[in-house]
């Protein structure tokens, strides 16, 4: 990228942390895991996704798709009617927020019959 930017990398490096607060591979991972949740949004598997975007393995891909959206790349996956729940966007955008906000280990999900599968401090 620097490269392309006719810049050095360090200064590379300086833009993406002034401008968005981040480095450029943090940017770059992000970015392959946006792509990923597009593409088993449009219904393929985790397997293929990960190859697609170019992850070494499974393993690695799942882990670092938990570190951006918080949680698990099938949970992106259209269900029977090819839509995704509603849960599962109502976890991604409030929950996901909330436990960055109150921090891991604070986090709890609430148990029993009529749980809403919320976010709830301890």
């Amino acid at each position: 990228m620097a490269a392309l930017c006719s810049i050095s990398e360090r200064q590379l490096e300086r833009v993406f942390k002034r401008y968005l607060n981040c480095t450029p591979s943090q940017w770059l991972r992000e970015l392959q895991c946006r792509l990923a949740k597009d593409l088993i949004a449009q219904g393929y598997s985790s397997k293929a996704a990960a190859a697609e975007v170019k992850f070494a393995t499974d393993a690695h891909f799942c882990r670092e798709f938990k570190k951006v959206f918080g949680t698990s790349p099938q949970s992106f996956a259209p269900n029977r009617l090819g839509c995704l729940s509603l849960t599962v966007l109502d976890r991604v955008g409030r929950g996901v927020r909330e436990a960055r906000e109150l921090g891991a280990s604070e986090v709890r999900r609430s148990q029993g019959a009529a749980s809403n599968g919320r976010l709830y401090a301890e």
